[in-house]
Protein backbone atom coordinates (compact mmCIF):
# COMPACT_ATOMS: atom_id res chain seq x y z
CA UNK A 1 0.00 0.00 0.00
CA UNK A 2 2.78 2.46 1.00
CA UNK A 3 4.58 1.58 -1.99
CA UNK A 4 1.51 2.66 -4.12
CA UNK A 5 1.44 5.96 -2.43
CA UNK A 6 4.37 6.43 -3.14
CA UNK A 7 4.30 5.57 -7.23
CA UNK A 8 1.23 7.96 -6.97
CA UNK A 9 3.01 10.72 -5.28
CA UNK A 10 6.39 10.37 -7.27
CA UNK A 11 3.74 10.76 -10.84
CA UNK A 12 1.85 13.23 -9.12
CA UNK A 13 5.24 15.81 -8.46
CA UNK A 14 6.99 15.09 -11.68
CA UNK A 15 3.27 15.56 -13.17
CA UNK A 16 3.60 19.04 -11.82
CA UNK A 17 7.03 19.53 -12.39
CA UNK A 18 6.38 19.49 -16.58
CA UNK A 19 3.58 21.29 -15.89
CA UNK A 20 5.37 24.07 -14.13
CA UNK A 21 8.42 23.72 -17.26
CA UNK A 22 5.38 24.77 -19.69
CA UNK A 23 3.49 27.50 -17.70
CA UNK A 24 6.51 30.01 -17.60
CA UNK A 25 6.35 30.59 -21.35
CA UNK A 26 3.03 29.77 -21.93
CA UNK A 27 1.78 32.62 -19.04
CA UNK A 28 4.29 35.37 -21.13
CA UNK A 29 3.09 34.62 -24.32
CA UNK A 30 -1.13 34.84 -22.75
CA UNK A 31 0.39 38.67 -21.04
CA UNK A 32 1.15 39.43 -24.33
CA UNK A 33 -2.45 38.12 -26.17
CA UNK A 34 -4.20 40.09 -23.48
CA UNK A 35 -2.42 43.19 -24.27
CA UNK A 36 -2.97 42.46 -28.25
CA UNK A 37 -6.32 41.47 -27.97
CA UNK A 38 -7.60 45.24 -26.30
CA UNK A 39 -4.95 46.31 -28.98
CA UNK A 40 -6.92 44.21 -31.99
CA UNK A 41 -10.38 45.67 -30.38
CA UNK A 42 -13.00 47.10 -33.11
CA UNK A 43 -13.44 51.09 -32.88
CA UNK A 44 -17.11 52.08 -33.37
CA UNK A 45 -17.72 54.83 -36.65
CA UNK A 46 -18.63 57.05 -33.96
CA UNK A 47 -15.49 56.95 -32.17
CA UNK A 48 -13.37 56.82 -35.23
CA UNK A 49 -14.73 59.90 -36.40
CA UNK A 50 -14.02 61.93 -32.46
CA UNK A 51 -10.58 59.65 -32.46
CA UNK A 52 -11.47 58.47 -29.07
CA UNK A 53 -12.60 55.21 -27.57
CA UNK A 54 -15.94 56.34 -25.29
CA UNK A 55 -13.80 53.70 -22.53
CA UNK A 56 -10.28 53.77 -22.58
CA UNK A 57 -8.43 51.04 -20.92
CA UNK A 58 -5.40 48.72 -21.89
CA UNK A 59 -3.81 49.17 -24.84
CA UNK A 60 -4.64 51.79 -27.36
CA UNK A 61 -6.53 50.18 -30.24
CA UNK A 62 -4.80 50.43 -33.27
CA UNK A 63 -7.60 51.39 -35.42
CA UNK A 64 -6.83 54.89 -33.59
CA UNK A 65 -3.40 54.65 -34.40
CA UNK A 66 -3.72 54.09 -37.80
CA UNK A 67 -6.51 57.29 -38.35
CA UNK A 68 -3.43 59.48 -36.61
CA UNK A 69 -0.89 57.93 -38.78
CA UNK A 70 -3.49 58.19 -42.00
CA UNK A 71 -4.60 62.05 -41.18
CA UNK A 72 -0.85 63.34 -41.04
CA UNK A 73 0.38 61.40 -43.80
CA UNK A 74 -2.15 62.26 -45.95
CA UNK A 75 -1.81 65.93 -45.08
CA UNK A 76 2.09 65.61 -45.94
CA UNK A 77 1.47 63.48 -48.78
CA UNK A 78 -0.84 66.51 -50.72
CA UNK A 79 2.12 68.66 -50.13
CA UNK A 80 4.43 66.22 -51.67
CA UNK A 81 1.98 65.40 -54.41
CA UNK A 82 1.62 61.23 -53.44
CA UNK A 83 -1.45 59.59 -54.41
CA UNK A 84 -3.77 59.08 -51.08
CA UNK A 85 -4.13 55.59 -52.13
CA UNK A 86 -0.63 55.09 -51.79
CA UNK A 87 -0.46 56.80 -48.48
CA UNK A 88 -3.03 54.82 -46.80
CA UNK A 89 -1.00 51.60 -48.05
CA UNK A 90 1.86 52.57 -46.51
CA UNK A 91 0.15 53.92 -43.04
CA UNK A 92 -1.76 50.72 -43.08
CA UNK A 93 1.65 48.48 -43.19
CA UNK A 94 2.87 51.17 -40.83
CA UNK A 95 0.82 49.31 -38.25
CA UNK A 96 0.93 46.04 -39.15
CA UNK A 97 4.44 46.31 -38.41
CA UNK A 98 3.54 47.65 -35.20
CA UNK A 99 1.65 45.13 -34.69
CA UNK A 100 4.43 41.97 -35.54
CA UNK A 101 6.78 44.00 -33.80
CA UNK A 102 4.98 44.58 -30.16
CA UNK A 103 2.39 41.14 -30.11
CA UNK A 104 3.06 38.51 -32.94
CA UNK A 105 7.03 38.17 -32.78
CA UNK A 106 6.06 37.92 -28.86
CA UNK A 107 3.73 35.78 -29.01
CA UNK A 108 6.11 33.38 -31.25
CA UNK A 109 8.72 33.47 -29.04
CA UNK A 110 7.12 31.92 -26.20
CA UNK A 111 5.59 29.83 -28.54
CA UNK A 112 8.80 28.32 -29.42
CA UNK A 113 10.16 27.87 -26.47
CA UNK A 114 7.52 24.88 -25.80
CA UNK A 115 8.47 22.20 -28.14
CA UNK A 116 11.97 22.44 -26.64
CA UNK A 117 10.85 22.11 -23.57
CA UNK A 118 8.81 19.05 -23.97
CA UNK A 119 11.64 17.75 -26.34
CA UNK A 120 13.92 18.03 -22.95
CA UNK A 121 11.21 16.55 -20.48
CA UNK A 122 10.44 13.83 -22.78
CA UNK A 123 14.73 12.98 -23.39
CA UNK A 124 14.97 13.45 -19.59
CA UNK A 125 12.74 11.04 -19.18
CA UNK A 126 13.55 7.94 -21.13
CA UNK A 127 17.07 8.84 -19.57
CA UNK A 128 15.34 8.14 -16.02
CA UNK A 129 13.12 4.98 -17.38
CA UNK A 130 16.16 3.47 -18.48
CA UNK A 131 18.39 3.85 -15.20
CA UNK A 132 15.04 2.53 -13.34
CA UNK A 133 15.19 -0.31 -15.32
CA UNK A 134 18.94 -1.16 -14.50
CA UNK A 135 18.05 -0.40 -11.00
CA UNK A 136 14.65 -2.04 -10.55
CA UNK A 137 13.15 0.62 -9.09
CA UNK A 138 9.74 1.37 -9.90
CA UNK A 139 8.85 4.47 -8.68
CA UNK A 140 11.45 5.22 -10.36
CA UNK A 141 9.98 4.19 -13.95
CA UNK A 142 6.72 5.69 -12.71
CA UNK A 143 8.37 9.10 -12.43
CA UNK A 144 10.25 8.64 -16.07
CA UNK A 145 6.91 7.53 -18.01
CA UNK A 146 5.22 10.64 -16.16
CA UNK A 147 8.54 13.17 -17.34
CA UNK A 148 8.33 11.43 -21.10
CA UNK A 149 4.39 12.03 -21.80
CA UNK A 150 3.28 14.89 -19.57
CA UNK A 151 6.25 17.06 -20.28
CA UNK A 152 5.55 16.72 -24.47
CA UNK A 153 1.55 16.48 -24.41
CA UNK A 154 1.38 19.86 -22.19
CA UNK A 155 4.39 21.91 -24.15
CA UNK A 156 2.05 20.45 -27.81
CA UNK A 157 -1.17 21.89 -26.14
CA UNK A 158 0.29 25.59 -25.27
CA UNK A 159 1.96 25.73 -28.67
CA UNK A 160 -0.92 25.43 -30.39
CA UNK A 161 -3.19 27.63 -28.22
CA UNK A 162 -0.91 30.28 -28.85
CA UNK A 163 -0.64 30.15 -32.17
CA UNK A 164 -4.17 29.62 -32.17
CA UNK A 165 -4.78 33.03 -30.37
CA UNK A 166 -2.27 34.94 -32.67
CA UNK A 167 -4.39 33.99 -35.95
CA UNK A 168 -6.86 35.37 -33.68
CA UNK A 169 -5.36 38.47 -33.43
CA UNK A 170 -4.80 38.82 -36.27
CA UNK A 171 -7.63 38.42 -37.92
CA UNK A 172 -8.96 41.53 -35.30
CA UNK A 173 -6.30 43.36 -36.71
CA UNK A 174 -7.25 43.31 -40.28
CA UNK A 175 -11.38 43.80 -38.83
CA UNK A 176 -10.28 46.84 -37.25
CA UNK A 177 -8.20 48.25 -40.03
CA UNK A 178 -10.78 47.42 -42.68
CA UNK A 179 -13.26 49.77 -40.27
CA UNK A 180 -10.73 52.73 -40.58
CA UNK A 181 -10.67 51.81 -44.68
CA UNK A 182 -14.59 52.11 -44.79
CA UNK A 183 -14.23 55.36 -43.25
CA UNK A 184 -11.51 56.27 -45.38
CA UNK A 185 -13.17 55.65 -48.69
CA UNK A 186 -16.00 57.32 -47.37
CA UNK A 187 -14.36 60.56 -46.89
CA UNK A 188 -12.91 59.82 -50.44
CA UNK A 189 -16.23 59.49 -51.85
CA UNK A 190 -17.44 62.83 -50.34
CA UNK A 191 -14.20 64.57 -51.75
CA UNK A 192 -14.95 63.36 -55.05
CA UNK A 193 -18.66 64.72 -54.87
CA UNK A 194 -17.38 67.97 -53.18
CA UNK A 195 -16.36 70.97 -55.14
CA UNK A 196 -12.77 71.31 -55.57
CA UNK A 197 -10.85 73.94 -53.32
CA UNK A 198 -12.80 72.36 -49.90
CA UNK A 199 -9.78 71.37 -47.72
CA UNK A 200 -11.98 69.13 -45.62
CA UNK A 201 -12.20 66.62 -47.88
CA UNK A 202 -9.29 66.97 -50.35
CA UNK A 203 -6.79 65.37 -48.32
CA UNK A 204 -9.63 62.06 -48.69
CA UNK A 205 -9.05 62.01 -44.18
CA UNK A 206 -11.53 61.61 -42.23
CA UNK A 207 -13.74 64.41 -41.06
CA UNK A 208 -12.46 64.32 -37.52
CA UNK A 209 -8.86 65.23 -39.82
Amino acid sequence: MSSMLGDEMMTILVTGIALGAVLVPLVQGLRVVMGGWSATRRVGSEELRRGSVDRPGGAEPLALLMLRVLQKSLREGEREGQSSDFVFDASRQYIVNEYEHHYARLISMYASLLPPIGFIGTTGGMLILFLSMHLADDSLELGALAIALTSSVFALIAYAGLEGLKIRLYARLLDSLRDVEDLYQKADARRDQSAPGRSATATGAPASA
